[in-house]
């Protein structure tokens, strides 16, 4: 196997744990010390780290600075690259770069770990084997590596096809009921959703030269008696995402609903998309169809993660191939 880039950029896979505090602690690569104890050293790494946070201190301003040290690199001398997360943010940044980085000729892999490397409980090493594994097997791509507690398998996610965490298990999970596939023992086994997983990948880059995140994306997430009028938008706003119930619908009622906001964004010239509508969907709620007719754009079969990353590459490059193939149409 040629040469890996691992990209370090902090998150609890690069940190250290002393008298209770966590901390990123990536110049020290504990995992990649751990990994050549267990499987020697023929695995050859070239050891990068333009990042050293906790991934929920992470930002935009992040994500061009992976994107700009990826690309700026000579990518001719691996065979893929490996980059270390953070949990929290992981499917943020893995739907991000998802998106951005899929048409590079080597993979791309991102992983995090639930516990510190040294900790027993930790699924670093496995995650980190099953990323060498996964390199082993794909040669185009960005794909997100994670083992669930209670498995015995890692799943390999789609980047842009994986699901925040939940808050009681840690486990992540894609809107297609499965992953695109499972590592155990060194062996890659592919789901049977693996074709419809791939299909969301595309070739053509979504953006030419530097890329540069200076428009925000204002995302919003429902609830009961959200206060509508208490959202403000200003120059700096490139497009307001409204995640939706399950059912994707929004509150239209009233003078203080999504439909006001909507008004709102029109009258500043800022587009608000709708996410995410099922892809089987042939009918909609009364309240949604408003909110379509007054203007709201509605994506379809995307999770939340990529929702944001497609529109916020969108608004700021004027590429609207980046959301287009998500748009639903009703016949």
């Amino acid at each position: 196997m040629n040469k890996i880039l691992l990209v370090l950029t902090g998150g609890t896979i690069g940190s250290t744990a002393k008298n209770g505090i966590i901390r990123a602690n990536d110049t020290n690569c504990r995992v990649l010390a751990l990994y050549r104890e267990a499987y020697g050293n023929d695995t050859d790494f070239e050891v990068v780290n333009p990042l050293n946070i906790l991934s929920e201190n992470l930002d935009k301003s992040h994500w061009e600075t992976l994107v700009r040290f990826i690309t700026q690199q000579k990518l001719e001398k691996y065979c893929g690259i490996i980059v270390t997360h953070g949990s929290d943010t992981l499917s943020y940044t893995s739907a991000f770069l998802g998106a951005a980085l899929q048409h590079l000729p080597v993979p791309v892999i991102l992983t995090a770990a639930d516990y510190v490397p040294d900790d027993p409980r930790s699924n670093a090493l496995q995650n980190l084997r099953a990323c060498v594994t996964l390199l082993q097997n794909v040669r185009q791509g960005v794909f997100t590596v994670w083992k669930n507690s209670g498995d015995t398998a890692c799943s390999v996610f789609i980047a842009e096809r994986i699901q925040e965490a939940d808050r009681f298990f840690d486990r992540f999970s894609s809107p297609d009921g499965e992953p695109y596939g499972y590592i155990e023992n060194d062996s890659l086994r592919l789901c049977s959703s693996a074709a419809v997983c791939r299909s969301v990948q595309q070739k053509s880059p979504l953006y030419n030269g530097r890329l540069s995140l200076d428009k925000n994306v204002l995302m919003i997430r429902p609830y009961p008696s959200l206060n509508y009028k208490s959202i403000a938008v200003d120059e700096n706003t490139g497009a307001v995402l409204h995640l939706t119930y399950h059912s994707a619908t929004a509150k239209t009622d009233g003078d203080n609903s999504a439909l006001t906001l909507l008004r709102h964004c029109r009258e500043a010239g800022i587009p608000m998309y709708l996410a995410a509508f099922k892809p089987q969907c042939r009918s909609v709620y009364e309240t949604s169809d408003v909110l379509i007719k007054n203007g709201a754009i509605p994506l379809c079969n995307i999770t939340d993660e990529a929702a944001y990353a497609r529109v916020l590459i969108a608004c700021n490059t004027g590429n609207q191939l980046a959301i287009n193939s998500f748009i639903l149409t009703l016949s």
